[in-house]
């Protein structure tokens, strides 16, 4: 079992089989279900056999993995979403800053193109990455505030604020 940070770098196992240590190498751009062969390592006979280790990669607390592609959800507050600017966006490679338009709603998506997941036995070629905007609604708001709300809520329906 890897993370997927592991599986996106690559990783190095240790593992003990009976009096023998094994050296695994994980590869770049591995997924559940991946098989790691070790040659010489399986069952012994006249000649040892080659062992198969079985690759599950853990769920994520973050990104989705979909084949080769990321998914994200990123949190943007409401006034960026209504007037537009810049949010960070954590990638497995490092953060990026979006630019995020102005009027944009929950469930926006920007695909970022080769920012995904390496691809297995091709580590130079990713996936996608895709970002999907969720717009956060402010809580805890003042009386002025809501005020202000008020009169944008008059405005777009034409009528007078309270």
């Amino acid at each position: 079992e890897i993370s997927l940070e592991e599986a996106y770098n690559g990783a190095r196992r240790t593992l003990q089989r009976g009096d023998k240590r094994l050296d695994v190498n994980i590869p770049v751009g591995a997924r559940t279900g991946t098989k790691v062969r070790m040659a010489g390592a399986g069952g012994a006979g006249q000649t040892a056999g080659d062992l198969f280790l079985v690759i599950t990669v853990r769920a994520h607390p973050i990104y989705r993995r979909d084949g080769d592609d990321l998914h994200v959800d990123v949190p943007v507050d409401l006034y960026t979403a209504v007037l537009g600017g810049e949010v960070r966006v954590p990638t497995l490679a490092g953060e990026l800053k979006l630019a995020v338009p102005a009027e944009s709603q929950t469930g926006k998506t920007f695909r970022l193109s080769g920012r995904g997941m390496p691809k297995l036995r091709a580590a130079s070629e990713h996936g996608d990455f895709y970002a999907h905007l969720v717009v956060r609604v402010p809580t805890e708001l003042t009386e002025r505030e809501r005020q202000l709300f008020a009169e944008l809520a008059a405005l777009r329906s034409g009528q007078a604020a309270p």
